[in-house]
């Protein structure tokens, strides 16, 4: 098992991240206070100012390639951000079509496109079955021997997406190669500023590829996985290769490669993270306090975590015992384990979830000593 950093950004990718961030008034200066606002106790000073020089030249990359970027119903059918409260669904039509397909190993924007729509077709022409959908795109895998694949559409309403959207996936897949081109129209322009301005900022992609070089040699991808969001996930032989994308800011993106002789876990990275941080709620101040506690008075919240407190459980079990759709389940899901009151674990087929016992018991003992000590 190999770990390998990359160390040119994806031009492909930040492209599609700077259009997603503009057409929905996302920031990087927001992903920073955002990043701040959760990790900024646990943040020294010298990471503090590295944090400031990152907002200060990412802002204005962001700002130059989308400059003059002319907002058509075009852009806003491929990038408005589909309504959902889930981070690890933070999702437009854009993003699908790219992250579903896109080799990490390939950093030049045509040479990715080209890949991109290649690995597409070839995936689309043959019987698959859907898996997921997520931030990361679509999961496909190959038909099993003798298996009978569902029709398209009955495949998407299985999968944790409102429905509103599953018709969108369903004509994108349809008709692949035609959205694809009208998409690269969009792209194209911004790719060319995009790759020029890239390089204006190399110096701060060579400070994090050195740092996560340096993490790698001692830690592996799933302890990463777990120190950042509480999840667990077992032992591979899988090669991992890392990106640091840039204006992905505070958010990791993971996928794998599963059909055509794919075998390697591909990986983002945003600018702002690093291998020292923690999910965890220890020295809680009082907005954070306040905060988990606004999460759990939520009925629906609290009731998962009473439920999961009992047995290990996954989105599809906890829809049909509460009578919510799975879509909704994965939403709040998604809250518990960013909040850290929840661990997930990767089974062969599902995620599983189980209550974090030890931040629920810290966060009782931080009220309790907030309010009644003397």
């Amino acid at each position: 098992m190999g770990q390998f950093v990359l160390r040119r950004p994806v031009v492909l990718y930040e492209t599609v991240e700077a259009i997603y961030q503009h057409v929905n008034g996302i920031s990087f200066t927001k992903k920073k206070n955002d990043f701040v606002q959760k990790f900024g106790q646990k943040l020294n000073k010298e990471e503090r100012e590295r944090i400031e020089r990152l907002n200060g030249c990412l802002s204005a990359l962001q700002e130059k390639v989308c400059d003059g970027l002319e907002e058509t119903p075009a852009l806003s059918y491929y990038f408005q951000k589909w309504d959902t409260e889930s981070k690890w669904q933070n999702l437009c039509l854009a993003k699908l079509m790219i992250f579903s397909f896109l080799d990490i190993r390939t950093t030049d924007y045509r040479e990715s496109m080209e890949r991109t729509l290649a690995a597409a077709e070839k995936i689309l022409a043959a019987p698959y079955v859907l898996e997921d959908v997520n931030s990361g795109g679509i999961s496909f895998r190959q038909v099993r021997p003798g298996e009978r694949p569902g029709e398209l559409m009955d495949q998407l309403d299985q999968l944790n997406i409102e429905e509103q959207y599953r018709w969108k996936i369903y004509k994108m897949l349809m008709r692949f190669p035609q959205t694809f081109r009208e998409l690269e129209s969009l792209l194209t322009p911004v790719a060319g500023q995009m790759a020029a301005a890239l390089a204006s900022v190399q110096p701060a992609v060579d400070e994090a590829c050195d740092h996560w070089e340096d993490y790698f040699r001692a830690h592996d991808f799933p302890e990463l996985l777990e120190r950042l969001t509480n999840q667990t996930q077992p032992q591979d032989s899988l090669d991992t290769y890392v990106n640091i994308s840039l204006l992905a800011g505070n958010d990791m993106i993971y996928t794998y490669g599963t059909l055509e002789g794919k075998d390697f876990r591909q990986v983002y990275i945003g600018a702002l993270l690093n291998g020292s941080l923690r999910v965890d709620r220890v020295e809680m101040t009082d907005e954070a306090v306040c905060n988990l506690l606004k999460i759990i008075s939520d009925r629906s919240k609290f009731e998962i975590l009473r439920r999961i407190s009992r047995d290990s459980s996954y989105c599809q079990a906890l829809s049909r015992e509460m009578n919510l759709t799975t879509a909704t389940i994965s939403r709040h899901m998604s809250l518990l384990l960013d909040a850290g009151l929840v661990h997930a674990r990767r089974g062969e087929k599902r995620i599983y979830y189980d209550l974090n016992r030890e931040a629920v018991t810290d966060l009782c003992d931080t009220v309790c000593q907030m309010l009644l000590q003397t």
